[in-house]
């Protein structure tokens, strides 16, 4: 008889955990760019100075940028509107690479209060630093190896710089809510564990303009949501 109320007891506990499960909304769609948006130009002149590097240009063994597609520098994020979440730092820092004259990722999503670590890959020297309004910061020049790490204190875009190399441009996107996502490269994205409620839908990519649109999700609810992205 015991062990029958033991297992009452369990499905008890586990049947009302579940049930919130089921009812979490998900939140999908695609976006598309347009045709003209991509990294040509940015990529030549990175070209330019990695030949610059060395006189045989790359050096054995130099890590190798990770190659992006243009709908991969686009974040999507769902800003509860009804009710209120708590959104705590990341748990980890995130690594911001300087690698062939460029900021890898090109647009890094965090949550407010994060730690964010810049790391120089190339064989020559970079900076990094930020004009943003209350987020202004500059890290000093340091040669390749060194890890130089900065806490996101504000939600919002952030900008960052280097005053070595002027063409090369990367974004925080410091963020007040724990929903949030990358396009893949053929631009579909997936947002699941949405409690059910109103949301501000915002897309972000730093060549088209931003999107803000309301949606209602319902308990358990897939919404889909596709977007022709502009300049």
């Amino acid at each position: 008889m015991g062990k029958w109320i033991l297992l009452l007891c369990v499905l008890c506990v586990g049947g009302p955990l579940q049930a919130a499960d089921d009812a979490q909304a998900v939140l999908y769609g695609k976006l598309v760019l347009p045709a003209d948006v991509g990294t040509q130009k940015r990529a030549f002149r990175a070209a330019l100075y990695r030949n610059r590097q060395t006189p045989a240009g790359r050096k054995e063994g130099q890590r190798e940028k990770k190659q992006q597609s243009p709908a991969e520098h686009a974040i999507i994020s769902a800003h509860p509107q009804s009710f209120s979440v708590e959104v705590q730092p990341l748990a980890e820092p995130v690594e911001i690479e300087q690698i062939e004259v460029s900021f890898g990722p090109r647009v890094t999503p965090v949550t407010v209060g994060t730690t964010v670590e810049f790391i120089n890959h190339d064989a020559i020297y970079h900076n990094v630093f930020s004009l943003t309004p209350g987020a202004r910061f500059n890290i000093g020049r340091h040669p390749t190896g060194d890890i130089v790490d900065k806490e996101v204190e504000i939600a919002g875009q952030v900008d960052l710089f280097c005053d070595i190399h002027p063409q090369m441009h990367g974004v925080i996107l410091s963020l007040d809510t724990p929903f949030f996502t990358r396009a893949q490269a053929d631009g579909s994205y997936r947002l699941e564990g949405l409690p059910p409620g109103t949301y501000q839908l915002r897309v972000f990519h730093p060549d088209v303009q931003p999107v803000l649109v309301e949606v209602e999700l319902e308990p358990g609810q897939e919404l889909v949501r596709d977007f022709a992205l502009v300049k």
